[in-house]
């Protein structure tokens, strides 16, 4: 079932081009089994061919994505009781755990708000991570752009893996596996150059 569904969200991208894009990553933001290894790199390919622009694939992508992890922040920020009965009313639709959610819990509790960025390259984590950032009423802002700086970065890299793989952009998933650590690392990376960028522009600002 999970594999045509995902095959019909392959089907829309081609079929409807940006609002295929914008509905499968809104919708693989909340529900766990749809990979986004799958469907970044064929939307990458799809732009390959000339039919959508790369770079407002890699914007639709990144900001359906973000608009997709909003419902689950908000049933955090309204408490714990609130994610135990959406779990126990729409959990096994969304083929969401109580043991899958509580991984994000320990992952948020351990790394902090910052896990809210690299946890978007681990998978299940990253669909599950906005329930205890929003339990923990993390800054709605600081959220909004942790959530879409991790989005782009993720979205880019398998999109851009798409695009120059071409017709073997299935290849993706593989290389994703691979060195999916390599890639948190160079999330990593990113974070500490954001953070730096806004020290020294505060300090430019305050001169």
């Amino acid at each position: 079932m999970i594999t045509s569904f995902v095959n019909w969200l392959v089907n829309i991208i081609e079929t409807l081009g940006y609002p295929g894009v914008a509905l499968s990553m809104f919708i693989e933001s909340f529900f766990a089994p749809i990979p986004s290894e799958v469907i970044l790199p064929f939307s990458g390919f799809v732009a390959s061919k000339g039919t959508l622009n790369l770079y407002l694939v890699i914007i639709v992508a990144t900001f359906a994505a973000y608009l997709g992890s909003l419902p689950f922040y908000i049933i955090g920020y309204l408490g714990e009781q609130k994610v135990h009965k959406f779990l126990e009313k729409y959990g096994k639709y969304l083929f969401i755990t109580r043991e899958n959610v509580q991984k994000g819990y320990d992952a948020f509790e351990k790394y902090g708000n910052v896990f809210v960025l690299t946890g978007r390259v681990v998978p299940i984590v990253r669909t599950l991570i906005s329930f205890p950032a929003g339990a923990s009423k993390m800054n709605f802002w600081q959220f909004t752009i942790y959530t879409l700086i991790g989005t782009a970065i993720w979205s880019t890299l398998l999109i851009l893996a798409g695009y120059f793989l071409g017709s073997q952009w299935e290849d993706a998933v593989e290389y994703v596996n691979r060195y999916e650590n390599i890639i948190i690392g160079l999330m990593g990376v990113s974070l500490f150059g954001y953070i730096i960028y806004n020290i020294l522009n505060n300090r430019k600002k305050k001169n």
